[in-house]
């Protein structure tokens, strides 16, 4: 069962063969309290980087809260700090907000534990940035489909499939035939049409396993495989002329490291 659904995430590869190629690393240290039965508050520190430990990309502090609602359901809620770090000022700039919701089903079939969680969240965009190319607060769903193993008492191997989908990204229309500026720069005019755009932005294949030394220490080093398409488009301030706007595909892979400490 396990070689299979790792043989379908590498389906993931020929995909982004035909696109360009991105890797990244990121490790993460947690806590895990169990302050009563079925709640959990949890906290995390993690750090990305731009390529294989090339570059500093960004530094996201993360608390939640879990409440297990019955053996096979489980609710949480939290908020994210994301700080990305700019290598031209050498500072961190203009920091997003991020809350989200989510559920999880899960059902334990002979060791294996088979998973599907929907998370809803809202990025809070702060800092300077043309609102008709980003969405000032950005409201994305993540659904993710996983097995685990859990027979063995040390090691917990699991593969993962996660789909992202952003609900409310700029929209609009063009009319017309194409311009031309002084400059060269060619554009159409543009109508904006809010922020109406739903699309799939991101397939991510996960690969990962819990190495547990006891019940308070787990370490989870994993690989990470994503499908991007970004959605890219570029107008004026005004948002009366579209200079370009096409889908940015590329293939990333990134490996990890998280290190958790339960009490």
């Amino acid at each position: 069962m396990m070689k299979k659904l790792v043989y379908l995430l590498a389906l993931l590869l020929p995909i982004g063969a035909a696109a360009q190629t991105q890797s990244g690393a990121r490790a993460s240290i947690g806590a895990d309290w169990k302050m009563a039965k079925g709640i959990h508050l949890t906290v995390e520190e993690e750090i990305r980087m731009d390529g294989v430990f090339s570059s500093l990309g960004r530094l996201q502090t993360t608390i939640g809260l879990d409440y297990k609602v019955s053996n096979y359901f489980k609710l949480g809620a939290g908020y994210v700090l994301i700080n990305p770090y700019s290598a031209n000022n050498l500072l961190f700039k203009e920091p997003r907000h991020r809350f989200y919701v989510d559920g999880k089903l899960h059902y334990n079939l002979s060791g294996f534990d088979f998973s599907l969680k929907e998370r809803v969240q809202l990025t809070h965009r702060t800092g300077d940035f043309n609102a008709f190319q980003s969405t000032p607060n950005l409201v994305g769903l993540k659904t993710r489909l996983g097995v685990s193993y859990k027979g063995w008492t040390y090691f917990e191997p699991g593969v993962f499939f996660e789909m992202r989908t952003q609900l409310n990204a700029p929209w609009g229309s063009t009319s017309g035939s194409l311009q031309t500026k002084s400059d060269g720069t060619t554009y159409y005019a543009y109508t904006p049409a809010g922020y109406t755009h739903t699309y799939n932005d991101r397939y991510r294949g996960i690969i990962r396993t819990d190495i547990k030394f006891n019940k308070h220490h787990v370490l989870r080093p994993y690989v990470l495989l994503d499908y991007v398409s970004e959605y890219d488009i570029d107008t004026n301030s005004e948002g009366t002329r579209l200079f370009s706007a096409a889908y940015n595909n590329y293939f990333k892979v990134s490996i990890g490291v998280g290190y958790t400490f339960k009490f």
